[in-house]
């Protein structure tokens, strides 16, 4: 007789919200990034290295039926409506009683989620398949940047989260949630949850697990969780742009029950070792002009991080601080230095597409959003190419990932070459810029509207990075 395989419901419901972002994240803006239904949701990450690949992997290993459910993926940007998270909520609910019968679920969360009409809409989630499971397990994971200050979730069996900034480990995290699953189906493992929270507001610059402080902490983690034998100690670096209760740093440790006392020691340890560290967070980034100064100075490329325009933190991208530097960079006697960048503008994408490649056309670019993106650059560009802004991650966040920034063209103004998307996305693999036929080994100064996340991709590249002190949602 053949055993059975759990089956097993995979959601996901993932959001950076920046409550100081003019911009509202409304139902569209998940529709755009990835609204998944049923099978569309193995379909999207079958194949890539992302949380629902590790989900998949880690089911496969653990003999475990992964069933996708329900996704709902958006861009980081402002509050969530209330009428989107209604609808979200909603569509797990409906999803689930498609579903049939479930043995667990794994659950996919950034842990920064902000919507309206909610105090906690990601602890509605969790209670709601709380409710709808009964007392069958369900283990989350959690995005680096969750604010865990204090405790919560309290319903999840295990909450798991990111160890990399860049987040390069989104896999391995996944593939472990899944075969933590696997562990308390076939074994009747039982989990118990400890946690501990400081109060430290990080920008994301100073958050590189690469670097210290968090480099320390982060090492300082995997040494009490092997001392105490615990399934998993994860830090909750925070993410400084939420405006909520439960903002800062946050230590959670998963251990067996039988070691609930060493889960809670752990913690206790970590939280301890890290708190002399919160003033090593500080940083006094240079001013816009400063960076620029230091990048024409310097040899080999230079990416100059845009961290008040930070896509990924929620700020719009299209900030044009950097840009009219770069163009009065450009119109300095001398030889000119070649310039990349982005600028998240629907109407000059559209402009570029109605002319056509070899077009002239006059434009004001970007500075729309609200005051932290500038004013407008009036300038007149030569149309370079245009493509539909689609393209395959390459680099090593999100592997095989298929990523849209709607249509999208390059235009030209001096030496500055510069990609206009319908739909922000930030530069976080180069690849983007190679699909519209750009190298960007070629250039002297790279404008990436990022912060941490681009030296992933842009290492291998960058000579240097310097993160500029710029307006916006994310400065």
């Amino acid at each position: 007789m053949a055993l059975h395989r759990p089956r097993i419901a995979a959601i996901g419901v993932f959001h950076e919200t920046n409550t100081r972002s003019p911009i509202r994240t409304d139902l569209v803006a998940f529709e755009r990034r990835g609204l998944l239904r049923g099978p569309a949701w193995v379909a999207e990450f079958a194949g890539t290295r992302t949380v629902g690949s590790g989900f998949l992997a880690g089911g496969e290993s653990a003999g475990l039926e992964i069933v996708g459910v329900f996704g709902a993926y958006a861009t980081p940007s402002g509050l969530i409506t209330e009428h989107a998270i209604d609808m979200i909520i909603a569509g797990i609910e409906q999803e689930l009683d498609h579903a049939g019968a479930v043995d667990g679920v794994l659950l996919e969360l950034h842990g920064a989620l902000v919507a309206e009409g909610y105090d906690d809409a990601e602890q509605t989630i969790v209670t709601l398949l709380r409710r709808r499971l009964g007392r069958k397990p369900i283990i989350a994971v959690t995005d680096l940047h969750a604010n865990l200050r204090t405790p919560r979730l309290p319903e999840l069996d295990a909450l798991i989260g990111y160890r990399t900034n860049p987040h390069v480990d989104t896999y391995d995290r996944g593939r472990d949630a899944a075969l933590l699953l696997g562990r308390v189906l076939r074994e009747g493992l039982t989990l118990t949850r400890a946690h501990r929270g400081l109060p430290c507001r990080a920008i994301p610059s100073a958050q590189a697990t690469a670097d210290p402080p968090l480099r320390l902490i982060m090492d300082r983690a995997r040494a009490v969780e092997a001392e105490y034998g615990l399934i998993d100690v994860t830090v909750h670096a925070g993410y400084a742009y939420a405006d909520v209760p439960h903002l800062g740093l946050g230590f959670s440790a998963t251990a067996e029950t039988r070691r609930a006392q060493l889960a809670h020691a752990a913690v206790t340890e970590l939280a301890d070792y890290a708190a002399p560290l919160i003033a090593d967070f500080d940083r006094t980034l240079p001013t816009p002009e400063q960076a620029f100064r230091d990048a024409l100075a310097a040899p080999g490329l230079t990416v100059i991080t845009d961290t008040g325009d930070n896509i990924n933190g929620g700020s719009p991208g299209d900030g044009t601080w950097l840009l009219r530097l770069a163009l009065d960079a450009d119109r300095r006697s001398g030889p000119a230095v070649p310039i990349i960048g982005t600028l998240w503008d629907p109407a000059a994408a559209a402009a570029a597409h109605a002319a056509g490649v070899g077009a002239m056309i006059a434009l004001a670019l970007g500075g729309r959003a609200g005051p932290g993106s500038g004013t407008p650059v009036r300038a007149t560009a030569r149309v370079k190419s245009i493509t539909d802004g689609t393209f395959v991650n390459t680099g090593p966040m999100a592997t095989g990932a298929r990523v849209s920034m709607g249509d999208a063209a390059v235009i030209t103004i001096g030496a500055v070459d510069l990609v206009l998307q319908s739909t922000p996305i930030q530069p976080n693999d180069p690849e983007l810029f190679r699909s519209l036929g750009l190298d960007p080994s070629t250039y002297r100064i790279a404008l990436l509207k990022g912060a941490a996340a681009v030296r992933a991709g842009w290492t291998p590249l960058t000579d240097h990075f310097i993160d500029a002190a710029t307006p916006g949602p994310t400065a």
